[in-house]
């Protein structure tokens, strides 16, 4: 995909915020979940079915609880699904997960240049505090809006929009970075600039984000040279 001029792509004058994915796109974290999928499935009894990553990628925690409760008519409550994953997933959140390469100069270089900053997330508030608190990053953030504080995931744009209106942004002039389809598609349903990230999890999703968005990027620093 050709490159487009970086610095008249990214930060136009009338750039208002920068809103950022979490899991795979600001941190490197989605190489655990198909383990915790495994090992929560295996101890109720289940394997791994063939096309599950396809069937969650994108879903919010709380879809992601239903999606799983129905499938494996399983006894526990979407609740008591969350936490459990929240806790097996936890220590990974406050060890394990780092930022993707480049992303601590790029947060500096937005607040240099007084740009606002969110996370927009599908995962729980919990896991993506101690993410950000992990990686000293937290005070960046002027917004984080969670699976928990939305109706709809993402592809639908509720959360993009939720995030741009708590920092007084308006919608056109607003980036969205994100690594998945159901991402880019909220951010354009959103009318924002979506960019997407690339990595070894979701590279497989390579030729779709080339439709959706206008940039894909493997490393931060490449907006800043």
């Amino acid at each position: 995909m050709k490159r487009k001029e970086k610095e008249k792509l990214i930060f136009p004058d009338n750039i208002e915020a920068v809103l950022f994915d979490l899991d795979g796109t600001l941190v490197d974290s989605m190489w655990m979940w198909p383990q915790i999928d495994k090992e929560f499935l295996n101890d109720r009894g289940f394997e791994v079915p063939e096309g599950l990553k396809a069937d969650i990628d994108g879903l919010s925690m709380s879809e992601d609880a239903v999606y799983f409760k129905k499938r494996f008519n399983l006894p526990d409550s979407e609740d008591e699904l969350i936490d459990i994953w929240n806790n097996m997933a936890l220590h990974h959140y406050e060890e394990d997960v780092r930022l993707q390469p480049g992303a601590e100069e790029f947060l500096y270089f937005l607040r240099r240049k007084g740009i606002r900053m969110a996370v927009v997330t599908s995962n729980s508030r919990v896991l993506c505090e101690a993410a950000l608190r992990a990686n000293d990053v937290e005070d960046y953030f002027g917004a984080i809006v969670t699976s928990e504080d939305v109706s709809h995931g993402k592809p639908d744009p509720e959360g993009y929009l939720t995030a741009s209106n708590m920092l007084g942004a308006t919608p056109h002039d607003c980036i969205v970075f994100e690594d998945l389809p159901a991402g880019l598609t909220a951010a354009h349903e959103a009318g924002m600039t979506p960019i997407a990230f690339d990595d070894d999890y979701s590279r497989a999703y390579l030729d779709e984000k080339q439709e959706l968005c206008h940039l894909i990027i493997s490393d931060y620093r490449e907006l800043m040279g």
